[in-house]
């Protein structure tokens, strides 16, 4: 597993597989880059980066003071240490915070943007209450959140063993701090300024996310949606053969990675 050394972490450990058009993927609080496992098989098709970010899995706790533009400047650094000029970001649930930022303020570094569970906000009682019981177990029952959030993304119970393992990992402030800060971020005001093409992909039965859906489709008139019928919020595990299927037609059909490591998109529709 390769570690380096970026700006805010000494040790920012990260794993990547395969060839071509980069893609980072980022994850929620707690979890780290274990949540992406099934999406280990995209390296056929492309570059696949799992990066842990500071706090959590094996990268150290550089700061406890982190923040959704923390974590974006963070990816930037890892980026740049990578010498990757531009790169695919695909963020899942609150990991989506974070694409988002970046798509915004450092669009000059982004592709293409594929989120899984977006929201832009959080506005929605549903929303409110999960970041609140989040922060509060983050803080007093550590144990049984990892063991909720492992069972709610699959039922294997080697995955949810990798899944918990990873998770013990994690420093409990900057958890809490996650949480705490995707709860007050938003970028709803800044939507238009999402340039690249996006991807969003829902599920249709218990996301609470799918709330903003209807808001991305006002908002970003040049996104693309999939809604997963019967299927809930953890797609990247529990349907994660149709996520790699839709996010590599998504990316070959739009990118084509040159010899010279740039990266041109191909305007036809997927």
């Amino acid at each position: 597993m390769p570690s380096i050394k970026i700006d805010s972490c000494n040790s920012f450990h990260y794993e990547e597989f395969g060839q071509g058009i980069p893609v980072i993927f980022i994850h929620p609080p707690g979890m780290g880059k274990k949540v992406f496992f099934y999406q280990h098989n995209l390296s056929k098709h492309m570059r696949v980066i799992f990066p842990d970010l500071s706090g959590h899995g094996d990268s150290e706790t550089a700061s406890h003071n982190i923040s959704i533009p923390y974590y974006a400047s963070e990816i930037v650094c890892f980026m740049d240490a990578l010498n990757l000029e531009k790169a695919v970001i695909c963020g899942y649930s609150a990991g989506c915070m974070i694409a988002q930022h970046l798509a915004i303020f450092h669009s000059e570094r982004i592709e293409l943007l594929i989120l899984s569970g977006a929201y832009p906000c959080v506005e929605d009682a549903s929303g409110q209450i999960l970041h609140h019981s989040g922060i509060y177990m983050a803080d007093n029952h550590l144990n049984l959140l990892m063991e909720i959030i492992s069972r709610s993304h699959t039922k294997d119970k080697k995955m949810r063993k990798m899944l918990s393992s990873h998770m013990k990992k994690a420093d409990k402030e900057v958890w809490k701090q996650y949480y705490i800060h995707s709860l007050q971020y938003s970028c709803l005001d800044k939507l238009h300024l999402i340039t690249m093409p996006m991807l969003f992909m829902y599920g249709e039965a218990g996301d609470w996310t799918n709330h903003y859906l209807k808001l991305y489709r006002n908002k970003c008139k040049h996104a693309e949606f999939f809604l997963f019928t019967n299927q809930n919020h953890q797609l990247p595990t529990k349907k994660w053969n149709i996520f790699n299927e839709i996010v590599t037609g998504f990316v070959l059909n739009r990118v084509n990675f040159t010899h010279n490591n740039t990266i041109s998109i191909q305007r036809r529709l997927f």
